[in-house]
């Protein structure tokens, strides 16, 4: 099937096949949404029981790169290439061989190899004048150290004084030689998608984040609380991102709102991301992974606007000696035998293995919690709390911010 050909069945009959090439973090978020689009997914990994290996339609476990011929046959039964990983030696290899077959690549790997690491994001932001945390002389404790070219909360560590800081920095180092010191900003974290075709860029909304003792982000919600300057002020940031860029493709924006109600840029990440889209897509009904698959197939961006924006509250959990804790999305890395639930507890969806059969997996749960506001979705997410710690005889509930 050649691209013209796939692009006709997909505008006629809106079948697609999609292909993910990595099935942790990303690869489940990806996998959802392109559920609710009905769109039909194959995963591709080179490790078998990824998390999200059981909730996709297709599982392929083998390394794309080493099993060349075995990629290409299995590009003929495809019409998208979505990656989701951040391996940046096998994102060349599918762009190159997605181009050579006339395969849809749904990723802008030049943005992404600038947002890949966080040396080169700053002096980015720097360049083209956002503002960002502070760093070197300028920077003043309490300071954050972590590695540059780890994506998430991997590694992250506040310092609160100088006779802390080498150790840390020793610490981190041994994760990535490669360490970035600079201010702790206290504030709101919020979040922001940017989807821009040829450098013409499309907003989504804007999320709140939470975060856990190792901040690792472990609730999403939305609406966002922020008054509406500030929001106008971040969807502008990101939009210059995007045109900054020149983006073909998606990027995330992170920022922090401080107490002076200013805006400071501390992450971007030119890839799909995990958490965030699905929230928008409870909120507001708009599907990131549909969007990316309508730019790249029918050349059409759609517009942002919304009419309502419903209240999401989107939590991950973990159950351990007889309590329920509130935990960052890296519970997840490694999880098992997760399934796509209904009315769990009373929470709209869950992506979990709670009634998992084998006694030693971790027992985890994304809890997705839908109501007409809010603060309605915040007591929601508390019955269901309560249902599951009764129905499980846990005897403590821990939600921790960081340290």
């Amino acid at each position: 099937m050649n691209s013209s050909n796939k692009e006709k069945n997909y505008l006629e009959e809106a079948i697609l096949r999609l292909a993910l090439i990595g099935g942790r973090l990303q690869g489940l978020e990806a996998i959802y949404l392109a559920k609710k689009a009905k769109i039909t997914t194959l995963l591709i990994d080179r490790e078998p029981n990824t998390p999200a290996s059981t909730i996709a339609d297709e599982n392929y476990i083998f390394d794309v790169m080493k099993q060349e011929d075995l990629f290409v046959k299995l590009c003929k039964t495809i019409d998208a290439v979505l990656p989701t990983t951040e391996d940046m030696k096998t994102l060349v290899f599918l762009e190159k061989t997605c181009n050579r077959l006339g395969i849809p690549f749904l990723q802008d790997n030049n943005a992404f190899w600038i947002t890949s690491n966080k040396t080169r994001s700053k002096n980015f932001l720097t360049n083209h004048s956002i503002d960002v945390p502070k760093s070197g002389s300028d920077a003043i404790f309490p300071l954050i150290v972590k590695p540059a070219r780890l994506s998430g909360s991997v590694s992250v560590r506040k310092v609160s004084s100088p006779s802390q800081l080498p150790h840390i920095i020793n610490e981190v180092s041994k994760i990535d030689q490669e360490v970035i010191v600079e201010e702790f900003v206290e504030g709101l974290a919020i979040s922001l998608e940017v989807l821009a075709m040829k450098g013409n860029p499309v907003s989504f909304q804007i999320t709140d984040l939470e975060f856990d003792e190792s901040y690792g982000c472990k609730r999403v919600t939305a609406p966002t609380v922020i008054p509406n300057r500030i929001k106008t002020t971040f969807i502008e940031t990101g939009l210059k991102i995007a045109n900054g860029l020149n983006l073909n493709g998606l990027t995330d924006v992170q920022s922090i709102v401080t107490s002076s109600n200013s805006i400071k840029t501390n992450e971007i990440n030119a890839r799909l991301p995990s958490q965030t889209p699905t929230v928008v897509f409870h909120s507001t009904g708009i599907n990131i992974v549909e969007e990316i698959v309508n730019m790249f197939l029918k050349n059409t961006l759609t517009s942002n606007k919304v009419d309502i924006e419903k209240g999401v509250v989107y939590q991950h959990v973990s159950i351990r000696d007889r309590s329920l804790k509130v935990q960052g999305e890296h519970i997840f890395a490694d999880a098992k035998n997760l399934m796509h639930e209904l009315n769990f507890f009373g929470a709209d969806e869950a992506i979990t293995n709670f009634f998992c059969n084998d006694i030693n997996e971790k027992r985890v749960a994304t809890l997705i919690v839908i109501n007409k506001t809010l603060e309605e979705a915040k007591k929601k997410i508390n019955a269901v709390i309560e249902e599951i710690m009764s129905e499980f005889a846990l005897t403590q509930y821990i939600d921790q911010k960081p340290n």
